[in-house]
């Protein structure tokens, strides 16, 4: 723990269990110390001093001694009033102290607090009127040491006092003459600085989540390189330097806390109200969506630059702090209409994103409007109610909320436009794809087409004329016999019945279930006829209208056509029965009555299963082959 606030800490606990009644008494206009062996912790001036004001500093003890004082009036004796004739130069104060011990008396002075100069002047009873000389500036060794200044008096001295103070240009500052106890000085420093604590430990708090905002829209930007969240970073960063500094430095009497509280302060916040409105047009994309609303949000910025110049000439250019502060509330007043002009414009537009935006900033608004008024009408500070910047915290952290659930919905709109946009380019990489694949199949069947053409029209003439030639040739020689013209016949009928089959197979006319049964049908039936074995064939009552393509029809037709021949050939049946069956699949069973097959024969035309095999693996079917009175083989399609 820091060791300057734990000495703070200890302070305030040791004021709690210290005695602290007056000791001393007013004695008419001055005060008189009763007792010299119990010297007071602290004694109110409050109905003691007299008061004048100047715009003008006064360096000659005579004039500061000579100046029209009076009594202040019961209300600013009451309240302590911070008024605009205080605020405007300098104040002089007028008491009077007896001592009637036997031993010097010392105290320190404390005028109270947001006091910028502070300077003493004694004048002896049996001195002439208007006579008067410096009190040596003597300061005790505490934090806020130059409020306070050292009185010293002899025994059964009395003396007449003037202190010559320069306020703070601001009006929050408050006049409390206050003489106190040397031993008291550091606890009445802490309780001046923790009388307040409640807010401070609330204002703490905000602190902390504004810096963890700053962190989180940094981070943002930096992954994302988003302005908006550069610019809430800034803003969030503003107030939190804001609320951080008038916590930690309330009612602090040092030169930074003077200069952070007279003009740092204000620049800070209308730096963070630039950057704010900033955040506002990148995060809602005014420039695109609302052109009006980004218009008038870019010339408060340029006005908001305009009047922070204005303010620093005015501050560092002229001591009028009337002026000054008139120009302060009329930029507040403005920042106001903007935020209702905001509010205004988002409920009209009624915009889901907007309106978390529109909701924090009237509920800033509404708060900010009130922190105003409790400066403007110079309400005291009793508790966390009446304390102007308790309503200002309140309306940051409301708007922090908003402006949280704003993102999480402005993330959620990016996430699901993400999600369509790369659907979107998914689906026309898909569409290219399937285009390419189109062009390959069209390709491919332009090629089928031009290739089964070319068979039938070149190779199918020729074998067809090559066939009627020997059927010629054959029925001129009748009374020779001629093996060679029957074998050159018979394989022309062959081969000409092979190239059919493929040009069949070729062609996407026949590209449906339909074709393909009835192709099976016809081409057993007819290769069987000059068979010694009887074919029969079962077809499903209703064949469904479904495309089956060229690829899938040879594979099937092929293997068909190797099972019939193997049967022709091996079998010995004498009858064939072919099952055609549509349910969930294309289902074939071709089963003849023959003497069936054993190792050997398999070991035979065993290549031969293993490319039937193939073929339908190649087309996700399946093939069985097995022994059962005579052979049985089963095709399984998919479709």
């Amino acid at each position: 723990m820091n060791v300057h606030l734990l000495r703070k800490l200890t302070y305030i606990i040791a004021a709690l269990f210290m005695h602290l009644s007056i000791r001393g008494q007013s004695a008419g206009d001055s005060i008189l110390i009763a007792d010299a062996a119990t010297i007071p912790n602290s004694l109110s001036l409050d109905g003691i001093y007299d008061i004048a004001f100047s715009n003008y500093f006064i360096s000659e003890p005579a004039s500061i001694a000579a100046l029209p004082y009076q009594k202040p009036d019961p209300e600013f004796s009451r309240k302590g009033m911070r008024t605009d004739t205080m605020n405007a130069g300098y104040a002089f104060l007028r008491f009077t102290i007896s001592n009637p011990t036997d031993s010097a008396q010392k105290f320190y002075f404390y005028p109270g607090y947001y006091m910028k100069a502070l300077h003493l002047f004694r004048k002896a009873a049996a001195e002439q009127i208007n006579q008067a000389t410096a009190v040596p500036d003597i300061m005790p060794n505490v934090p806020d040491k130059i409020a306070y200044r050292a009185i010293t008096l002899a025994p059964h001295e009395s003396s007449t006092f003037y202190a010559q103070i320069q306020p703070a240009e601001i009006s929050t500052n408050h006049l409390l003459p206050t003489l106190i106890n040397p031993d008291f000085v550091n606890t009445h420093v802490a309780l001046m600085h923790y009388d307040n604590y409640d807010l401070n430990i609330l204002t703490y708090f905000l602190v902390g989540i504004m810096l963890m905002m700053v962190i989180y829209s940094f981070s943002n930007y930096i992954f994302s390189l988003k302005k908006e969240f550069l610019y809430y970073s800034v803003y969030a960063l503003c107030i939190s330097v804001l609320l951080f500094v008038k916590a930690y430095q309330y009612k602090s009497s040092n030169y930074f806390n003077f200069f952070f509280e007279e003009y740092l302060d204000f620049v800070v916040m209308l730096t963070g109200i630039a950057f704010y409105i900033a955040f506002v047009r990148n995060f809602l994309s005014t420039q695109v969506k609302y052109p009006k609303l980004d218009k008038v949000l870019k010339w408060n910025e340029r006005l908001l630059l305009f009047f922070l110049l204005v303010y620093s000439l005015l501050y560092f250019t002229s001591n009028n702090v009337v002026l000054l502060g008139v120009l302060e509330n009329c930029i507040k007043y403005f920042m106001l209409a903007i935020g209702i002009f905001f509010v205004a414009f988002g409920f009209r537009l009624n915009d889901r994103l907007m309106n978390y935006l529109v909701w924090g900033n009237l509920a800033l608004v509404a708060l900010g409007l009130t922190s105003l008024s409790l400066i403007v009408s110079n309400v005291v500070m009793k508790n966390i109610f009446t304390a102007a910047i308790f309503y200002y915290d309140l309306g940051i952290v409301l708007e922090l909320i908003f402006f949280l659930f704003g993102l999480t919905y402005k993330n959620r709109l990016e996430l699901i436009e993400k999600i369509k946009i790369e659907e979107a380019f998914k689906l026309e990489d898909e569409k290219r794809d399937f285009e390419k694949q189109l062009a390959v199949i069209q390709a491919q069947q332009e090629e089928r087409n031009r290739i089964s053409a070319d068979m039938h029209d070149e190779l199918g003439g020729g074998m067809t004329a090559i066939r009627l030639m020997s059927e010629l040739a054959k029925q001129r020689l009748k009374q020779f016999n001629i093996p060679e013209i029957e074998k050159i016949s018979a394989s022309a009928n062959d081969l000409l019945g092979k190239m059919n089959a493929i040009i069949w197979s070729m062609s996407p006319s026949n590209d449906t279930m339909a074709n393909l049964v009835a192709y099976i049908r016809s081409y057993a039936l007819e290769f069987f006829e000059n068979t010694s074995i009887i074919c029969h064939v079962q077809l499903p009552e209703e064949i469904p209208q479904m495309e089956i393509n060229g690829v899938k029809r040879r594979s099937i037709f092929l293997v068909i056509k190797e099972t019939l021949n193997n049967v022709v050939k091996h079998s010995k049946a004498t009858q064939v029965f072919i099952v055609i069956t549509l349910d969930n699949g294309l289902l074939i069973r071709i089963h003849d009555n023959g003497i069936g097959f054993d190792l050997e024969k398999v070991s035979q035309f065993g290549n031969g299963l293993r490319n039937m095999r193939k073929r339908m693996n190649s087309i996700d079917g399946r093939f069985y082959i097995e022994k059962n009175n005579g052979t049985l083989t089963t095709m399984e399609v998919s479709l």
